[in-house]
């Protein structure tokens, strides 16, 4: 690791690290199972963000445990109006929650005593999450999986820390303030490398760099697209073997209580999966890696969530090789790869989250596969470029889709699938509109089949 004031960073991180670890055991302490859900007097859950993981979540909510009725009230906060959670929450507010003061008293008028029962969901990193956390470090809002987790894992640097703090296998990486920075760490690595910002989530400022001209170009588009503030970046090592002898695996496990009221840490089965680029694109379950390393992929994914802690879903991003594993980054919620669940295992994670942060203990059916011996294949579904504009630009109204004929093409073909579409207001090229799914014996087959319906379906959408 090289790079300007980085052994002040190191203290501060290690430090961090130490207080996280101090915190998690009196703020365990304070956790216990839920006994009793009552309308008179409801759980309240919020999910900060509002996109297709907070719909999985809230609408978990109503599906299982039967909403206000049955005695819990689902809160979703997004900064637009529409957002795909907003139709199955009881209460919505819409405004930009980078605004800490503003984020703050929002959460306070839903929760305003925070002894009362409830549990916050971070859906998203383009909050202010510090401020966030610090309502559950300072004032005792039940911030999942725990009021330190959120910041841990949306920072790149602290996350590599951890891994090295655990023991567990990680990618070289270098930590850069400036683009000359990058360019000197690139010359030490080769090209190509990877560049991204130290607070980033599904990979938004994140590239693959495989040219000098490229190189130009990273540093910037990391600042302009990172989850936070500031002039660092992380530059990675690429795996040259991971595209044409790898894959990519996320290691979910859940921190839940068991039926004896301890907090315990349960494996879910990886789910594997590719990109063309830095953002999601495919991903499948079951997977393909052999035993050994699924083994490896899980003892390191339960490492990090115990050190963390708390309550809910983790989820571990891991590079495999072979029987080598490589712990990339870490989110302690529920993640993009990780939707195909709904169509995977008996309870998809938006449900495994639900459960487990509320203080209810997830089962062993709940993260058991629902279709043995079949792959499922989700695909995304994909706004187009709009004619040259670029990524996050210029936004399109959404006026509908032509759901009929994309059932009809599914039917014609034959296809066993689904498709999950997200009900967005508007789009930017590129935006994620949706999933299709597809299930077959064969692998391949599977995923020629679900990039087949979404590519089907994404002419179906109709922009402004």
């Amino acid at each position: 690791m090289e790079g300007s004031g980085l052994k002040g960073h190191l203290r501060e991180g290690l430090r961090f690290l130490e207080e996280a670890r101090e915190f998690k055991e009196s703020f365990e302490a304070r956790l216990s199972p839920l006994r009793e859900l009552s309308p008179s007097k409801p759980f309240t859950y919020l999910s900060v963000g509002g996109g297709e993981l907070g719909d999985l979540v809230v609408s978990a909510a109503k599906r299982l445990l039967g909403g206000p009725k049955g005695g819990i009230r689902t809160v979703v906060f997004d900064r637009y109006d529409g957002c795909p959670a907003q139709d199955v929450a009881d209460s919505f507010e819409g405004f930009d929650m980078m605004k800490g003061d503003l984020l703050e008293a929002r959460v306070r008028k839903y929760i305003p005593n925070p002894s009362e029962s409830h549990a916050i969901y971070l859906e998203i990193e383009k909050i202010d999450t510090r401020r966030m956390c610090e309502l559950g470090i300072r004032y005792g809002y039940r911030v999942m999986s725990t009021p330190y987790g959120p910041l841990i894992c949306m920072d790149r640097h602290l996350t590599k820390l951890m891994f090295d703090e655990l023991k567990v296998p990680r990618l070289e990486w270098a930590y850069a303030e400036s683009q000359r920075e990058i360019e000197l760490i690139a010359e030490g690595f080769g090209l190509p490398v990877i560049v991204k910002p130290i607070m980033t989530s599904s990979g938004h400022g994140t590239s693959i760099v495989r040219t000098q001209e490229d190189l130009k170009k990273a540093y910037r588009y990391a600042l302009e697209h990172a989850r936070g503030i500031g002039d660092r970046v992380i530059v990675e090592r690429f795996l040259e073997d991971l595209k044409t002898k790898g894959t990519e695996i996320t290691q979910f496990v859940v921190r839940h209580f068991d039926d004896e009221g301890e907090i315990i840490t349960s494996v879910l089965p990886p789910v594997e999966h590719r990109r063309p680029g830095a953002t999601y694109h495919e991903s499948w379950m079951p997977s393909t890696i052999s035993r050994k390393a699924i083994e490896r992929c899980q003892e390191s994914a339960k490492k990090i969530a115990e050190l963390i802690g708390g309550l809910g879903l983790y989820a571990v991003e891991q590079f495999v090789i072979g029987d080598e594993v490589y712990n990339n980054e870490v989110a302690n919620r529920p993640h993009d790869t990780g939707m195909v669940t709904r169509w995977t295992l008996n309870a998809d994670e938006g449900a495994i989250q639900l459960l487990s942060t509320i203080g209810l203990q997830v089962t062993p059916f709940d993260i058991s596969p629902s279709r043995p011996n079949v792959f499922g294949v989700a695909h995304v579904i994909l706004a187009p470029d709009f004619e040259g504009e670029s990524e996050g630009g210029a936004e399109r109204a959404v006026l509908g889709w032509m759901a009929k004929d994309v059932k009809d093409f599914m039917a014609r073909k034959g296809y066993s699938g689904d498709v999950w579409y997200f009900g967005k207001p508007t789009a930017y090229p590129h935006r994620r509109m949706g999933l299709a799914v597809a299930f077959h014996e064969k692998l391949e087959e599977a995923r020629r089949e679900a990039e087949e319906i979404a590519h089907y379906a994404e002419g179906k959408i109709i922009y402004s």
